[in-house]
């Protein structure tokens, strides 16, 4: 059966994708209302700080960078079957960079120009098997894997050191609302450093967009049974389970903040969205809609585009950065995500698709659809 017939399947993402959303944005959070170290901390935000590093952080960015994958040959799955150009893939990361290069201007945290960037060396796997896709995929993760553990030893035998950075140039900018020098600042400082940034962890996105290809060709073939589901969730689980026991030690440390903690976080990210995912797709196959989930994934990149949008607003009006408690950015998470999934069920009833979605078709195909 051709991909494109599979609507199950689109279901599936639609739901994982919406639901990493959600991860995402309280990943986002603390840097949109600006950093601040684990010791500056009260013991609820410390406690915070701990759940979020055990099962938010890392977890989430490979969910959407497995998923940016599959969507991948759901794409060119659908060039090839109404006879066009690769060349639509081209100027749909063109414009998928342009949107990261301008959100930038707002965040230091895009990750849109990431994936467009890393998108553009898909195009060399588009005829390569499944198996050649996973290959290349697990050897770079495992080159990140060796990195970031060479990264963690040093670490361990020089010294830990916290990595969060607070900004104090943008405090002062948000504090005395100077919204130009503030999107000034990003143009001139933050996205050369995103752009740099990008070079060093595109080896570990390029892996999750080919490792995400591949589950696409093979479980569109084969579809994994529920028992199988059941052992990856289990057996998935497990393994994350030395990752977090370290974590919940080095909370307890001098340095919670530090590379050592980032090792195991990101370490447990690779097994954690292995249990999420899987942990989806059952409750889809006991009967569960998930609708929340599902109109969140539709509009995706409008409601990942907003989050930005309602939190710089919210600095701005507050003049507070760096300053506002990690469990009140919690709570205005929680309230913005239920606005959101009823602005998006509200929207979706009327609109095909969310109002940015529909421009990066529109800019896709050269015309409307």
């Amino acid at each position: 059966m051709n991909l494109i017939e599979r609507t199950n399947r689109i279901v599936y993402l639609d739901v994982l994708r919406g639901f990493a959303l959600c991860g995402i944005l309280f990943v986002n959070m603390p840097s949109f209302l600006g950093e601040r170290t684990t010791s500056e901390m009260g013991q609820v935000d410390q406690l915070l700080r701990l759940l979020f590093d055990l099962f938010i952080q890392t977890k989430f960015y490979t969910l959407f960078s497995v998923l940016f994958g599959a969507g991948f040959i759901l794409f060119i799955d659908r060039l090839r079957v109404k006879g066009k150009s690769l060349w639509i893939f081209v100027r749909r990361l063109t414009i998928l960079l342009a949107f990261g290069l301008i959100h930038l201007l707002f965040w230091k945290g895009d990750i849109l120009q990431t994936y467009a960037l890393s998108g553009f060396f898909l195009l060399l796997f588009v005829k390569a098997r499944p198996t050649t896709k996973l290959f290349v995929g697990i050897a770079l993760q495992l080159y990140t894997f060796f990195l970031y553990l060479s990264i963690y030893l040093y670490a361990r035998s020089e010294g830990d050191q916290s990595i969060v950075e607070p900004d104090g140039t943008l405090q002062e900018l948000v504090a005395s609302r100077q919204v130009l020098d503030y999107i000034t600042h990003h143009a001139t400082i933050e996205i050369p450093m995103a752009l740099t940034n990008t070079l060093t962890i595109f080896p570990e996105i390029l892996s999750l967009f080919l490792i995400g290809a591949y589950l696409m060709e093979r479980f569109t073939v084969r579809p994994p049974t529920s028992r199988t589901l059941v052992v990856l969730l289990t057996v998935s689980l497990l393994l994350s389970l030395p990752a977090l026991y370290q974590i919940v030690m080095i909370h307890q440390g001098e340095v919670p903040d530090g590379l050592a903690n980032f090792f195991f976080v990101w370490l447990s990210g690779r097994t954690l969205a292995v249990t999420y995912a899987a942990a989806i797709a059952l409750l889809i196959r006991s009967g569960r809609s998930l609708n929340g989930f599902q109109v969140l994934g539709r509009m995706a990149l409008t409601n990942y585009l907003s989050h930005t949008l309602v939190l710089t607003v919210l600095i701005f009006l507050t003049g507070a950065y760096g300053t506002i408690p990690l469990w009140q950015g919690t709570v205005a998470v929680i309230v913005l995500l239920v606005i959101q999934v009823v602005f998006s069920r509200w929207y979706l009833r009327r609109h095909a698709q969310g109002p940015v979605e529909a421009v990066w078709r529109a800019g896709t195909y050269g015309r409307r659809k």
